[in-house]
């Protein structure tokens, strides 16, 4: 009997073999960390508030509580240690991503570029290399009108570390322009941000209409604004799509009263979204858990007590140092791989 039953895993371990039928899952998330600066006045860049004689009065000492604070809030995203990758807003450089890394001490990689914005802040990302090997990584400029400068797009391409399948997915991370002198002033910056991100999901979409793709970011609009239901094409996920439309699985956050990301006059709004493409709804690949996009919300991340109770626990409010982590909240969701 234990020959024959040696003999049958032997038989099943080949069939998941060839037909490729093993699966798995992991997480992805999304945070805009609240200006993860370092404390030198860089040239050239507009970082000086950010130093210990500016006006926030950053120095060494609350720099290092800001990485502790924000490596704490990761790893409990990563309790399952299944956290396959997590992009970032709000980082001035390499340095601190690589500070930030070295303190979340669980081997991830870093995709990182300095990018042309005016304050110095970049968007990064962090993967485990255990659960996703990356096939490649670039950056895509966002050309603004006039003087106006802002972050690069990162664009990576991973396949699972755990199995075979030659499936890829695309990553995007994400910070459009912000919303700093008017929404309707500083619309057409964000409209051309997604203007440059529609055309290189076309050209992915028309080598393979089924490719898997995977937005992120804070995009300084809503859900339901123009920029990304109408010039991006991501709707929610019951609305009829067109050929090439993508899907905002944030969009059940948005619609809820009391969710959110960010809070905006005293209610919460939705600027950190999670999208995908028609893909990541097949199961073919890689796939998207349903309904599974949240916002990360442990009770240390949101004020307790005060005027601000009930919203995000930030770093500074105005020029005075609260001691928190962030204005945003992070997001997050799980995906699944066979």
């Amino acid at each position: 009997m234990p020959r024959a039953t040696t003999f049958i895993k032997i038989i099943l371990l080949s069939l998941v073999s060839t037909f490729g039928c093993a699966q798995g899952s992991f997480d992805i998330a999304f945070w805009n960390v609240e200006n993860l600066f370092d404390t030198t006045n860089a040239p050239y860049i507009q970082d000086d508030d950010f130093t210990p004689t500016g006006r926030y009065e950053w120095n060494e000492e609350r720099l290092e509580k800001k990485i502790i604070d924000l490596s704490q809030v990761i790893l409990d995203l990563d309790s399952r240690e299944m956290l396959a990758m997590v992009g970032l807003a709000e980082i001035e450089n390499r340095h601190v991503l690589d500070r930030l890394n070295q303190k979340l001490g669980r081997g991830f990689k870093v995709i990182h570029k300095e990018s042309p914005d005016e304050r110095g802040i970049d968007c990064g990302l962090l993967y485990n290399p255990d659960l996703v090997k990356l096939i490649a990584a670039t950056f895509i400029p966002i050309y603004l009108a006039g003087e106006e400068k802002t972050r690069d797009i990162i664009e990576a391409r991973f396949k699972s570390s755990q199995s075979s399948s030659g499936k890829e997915l695309y990553v995007f991370v994400n910070h459009w322009p912000s919303r700093w002198g008017g929404q309707a002033e500083t619309e057409p910056l964000r409209f051309q941000a997604a203007t440059t991100l529609r055309k290189r999901i076309d050209v992915i979409l028309r080598a393979n209409t089924r490719a898997d793709i995977i937005i992120l970011g804070d995009f300084n609009d809503y859900p339901s604004d123009p920029s990304l239901r109408r010039v991006l094409r991501a709707s929610a996920p019951e609305v009829p799509r067109y050929p090439g439309d993508l899907i905002n699985t944030t969009w059940p956050i948005h619609a809820a009263a009391d969710q959110g990301t960010v809070m905006y006059r005293g209610d919460w709004t939705v600027l950190d979204q999670i999208i995908i493409s028609e893909g990541l709804l097949m199961s073919n690949g890689f796939l998207w858990e349903t309904a599974s996009t949240q916002a990360f919300k442990p009770e240390y991340l949101i004020e307790q007590d005060g005027k601000y109770s009930g919203w995000p626990f930030r770093m500074y409010r105005g020029s005075e140092y609260q001691g928190g982590y962030s204005d945003h909240l992070p997001v997050f969701c799980k995906v699944r791989w066979e």
